[in-house]
């Protein structure tokens, strides 16, 4: 019998110790002094993965690209590497929160506001690189290679920018590394490359102008305006006209429905400051459109109002005005009348707006590309479920889960806070 006994300990000892030896080895027992430290000993960089517990590409790196071999194998060999949590929970370890303190100071000093974020720096605790968002392995390794090499470093990209290369072949580098970091200085970059091209009409191009073009004065805007179609092929049916919409409304509707009103852009998202108006003449609204956007006046006007009420939180209105939006625009463009369903969902219990929203978002989920959207399943689950209808929303994501499979983001999570019948 002790024989036995002392056989399962040993076995399970060295399963403990073989499951250790796979995947990247995190040392977050270190401080990040004692992290620096290591480092410069060994001579190695530093691999720092960002992560939050709600993240779900995060937790998809983390159980799927991470203990690849191939992986592992060149992050245990270049870096000293340390995974850090950049959320707060109840159920956070001693570990974890004896890192809070230092989480807070990189969050401040490297700008991390999107997850996951990885952050590569010198074996003496220096920045040098990179990168937010999740990938294939073959893909994340090819990413990290870039922190190791001084010609592909985003901090000596920057530094050579800042002393003036400008050059379209350092340009389209630069530009490269600035989008994998998210670093709001693409736009900016951008916009000094195009000019350098003779076609702007590449797919490569016409994705640059997607990203870059904010103001009717960009470089790519009149590209969007002539080129539409062949904008739409590069970019996704209706992106001209959402374009063009947003700059139309940041250009002439907004003074007209703010006070002093401004857009503040923070990374990707952005939101707007000001006073509302709240005696808008939407006549005049309409008017300016139409002298400078006769074709797409009508739609601007109709998704200005839906802004407009939103800000308001006014919900039966806005609702009303979406609902406009739907019927005349709605089946060229499913990803913006799911944004109304979801904006409905997220912020008022008003029935008769959830059930508009949830008929909307049904109707879209008949169509072939709203089956297969995750985030549209969720929507419209999520409406059900607010109106009552748990046992329909659960049957919707149960099959959604089944038909999606490893596509069937985030619906595991809702399935689960609806089985406990909470919030959602």
């Amino acid at each position: 019998m002790k024989f036995i006994l002392t056989t399962i300990i040993i076995f399970f000892t060295l399963f403990a110790v073989n499951a250790q030896d796979k995947g990247i080895k995190f040392q977050n027992g270190l401080s990040w002094a004692q992290v620096k430290q290591k480092a410069k000993a060994e001579h190695k960089y530093i691999f720092v993965d960002c992560y939050t517990t709600w993240c779900v590409p995060c937790k998809l790196m983390a159980t799927e690209v991470f203990p690849q071999p191939e992986v592992s194998d060149f992050f245990n060999d270049k870096f000293i590497s340390v995974a850090l949590q950049f959320d707060e929970t109840k159920k956070d370890d001693a570990n974890t929160k004896r890192w809070y303190k230092e989480v807070k100071q990189i969050e401040k000093d490297y700008k991390v506001n999107a997850y996951p974020t990885y952050l590569f720096f010198t074996p003496d605790g220096a920045l040098v690189h990179s990168i937010v968002g999740g990938s294939d392995a073959k893909t994340f390794i090819t990413k990290a290679k870039e922190a190791l090499d001084p010609k592909t470093q985003l901090v000596n990209l920057k530094k050579q920018y800042a002393d003036g290369n400008r050059s379209p072949e350092f340009l389209k580098v630069f530009i490269d590394a600035l989008g994998r970091s998210w670093d709001s200085q693409v736009t900016e970059v951008i916009n000094v490359y195009l000019p350098t091209q003779k076609n702007l009409l590449t797919k490569e191009n016409l994705q640059l102008i997607a990203m870059a073009t904010a103001k009717s004065t960009d470089p790519g805007f009149k590209t969007v305006q002539q080129h539409s179609k062949e904008f739409d092929v590069a970019n996704g049916p209706g992106r001209s006209r959402g374009l063009i919409g947003d700059i139309a409304f940041d250009e002439l509707v907004l003074p007209i429905v703010r006070v002093n009103g401004t857009k503040v852009t923070n990374g990707g998202m952005y939101y707007y400051t000001g006073e509302i108006n709240k005696y808008v003449n939407w006549d005049e609204v309409k008017a300016k459109l139409d002298a400078q956007y006769p074709q797409l006046a009508d739609e601007i006007v109709v998704k200005s109002k839906v802004r407009y009420y939103r800000d308001l939180e006014n919900w039966p209105k806005y609702t009303e005005q979406a609902a406009v939006y739907v019927k005349q625009y709605g089946n060229d463009n499913h990803n913006q009348v799911m944004t109304y369903a979801n904006d409905i969902m997220l912020f008022t219990d008003d029935k008769a707006c959830l059930k508009q929203a949830a008929n909307w978002s049904k109707e879209v989920l008949a169509t072939p590309d709203g089956a297969n959207t995750s985030w549209y399943v969720n929507v419209y689950a999520s409406l059900l479920y607010k109106l009552g209808h748990a046992d329909e929303a659960l049957t919707v994501i149960n099959d959604a889960i089944t038909n999606l499979g490893d596509k069937a983001y985030g619906l595991k999570d809702t399935q689960e806070k609806m089985k406990k019948g909470g919030n959602l």
